[in-house]
């Protein structure tokens, strides 16, 4: 076993994950990658693992280690696609504990920002992610567009439309947009 699955092994064997080692782990992907928040280029590897009671997902180590763990999070999206999506992860998980003592005024301005759009958009539905990370601010929102709901992402430069059905939904949108922007040169 390689040292990247090793460390992906540990991390699902722990308490606080599944308790246990994976039954089965490969690496999928491998490369040498700028990577947010890092001033040197990165080594990012995925992993396939399948869980004795036959949870399947793919993780990732590198700049850290960790894994989506819903059911089929991942499905269908490309390894650039998932990539994108554990960048964004990653810059929201460091905000997010950044910004943790803060939550009762972050909610208010996430009220304040809905209430401008619906000011604005009276078919805005509700802002369903919001993500202040020093002077940017990410947030997604919902957006009735006759029998169609859009959900838009946008850090108030570059919004990104996505279908209600969207494989990105599946995850917090933020993760693919944040890293989209990213690799796109745009953060």
């Amino acid at each position: 076993m390689s040292k990247a699955e090793t460390e992906m092994s540990n991390w699902l064997a722990h308490p606080n994950e599944f308790g246990e080692g994976p039954a089965e782990i490969r690496e999928i992907h491998r490369e040498l990658t700028d990577w947010p928040l890092e001033d040197q280029k990165v080594e990012l590897v995925l992993h396939r693992y399948r869980m004795a009671d036959g949870f399947t997902s793919i993780g990732m180590t590198g700049p850290i280690t960790w894994s989506f763990l819903g059911d089929g999070v991942l499905d269908g999206l490309s390894m650039d696609e998932i990539k994108r999506a554990y960048a964004g992860w990653y810059v929201s998980f460091l905000a997010v504990q950044q910004n943790s003592a803060q939550s009762q005024q972050i909610e208010a301005r996430r009220q304040d920002v809905l209430r401008q759009l619906q000011s604005g958009n009276p078919a805005i539905q509700d802002v369903t992610e919001f993500l202040p990370i020093g002077q940017l601010l990410f947030y997604v929102y919902k957006e009735k567009r006759g029998d169609r709901e859009m959900v838009v992402a946008t850090d108030q430069q570059f919004p990104r439309e996505y279908p209600a059905d969207s494989q990105f939904l599946k995850l917090p949108v933020l993760y693919n947009y944040i890293g989209s922007l990213f690799f796109e040169g745009r953060l």
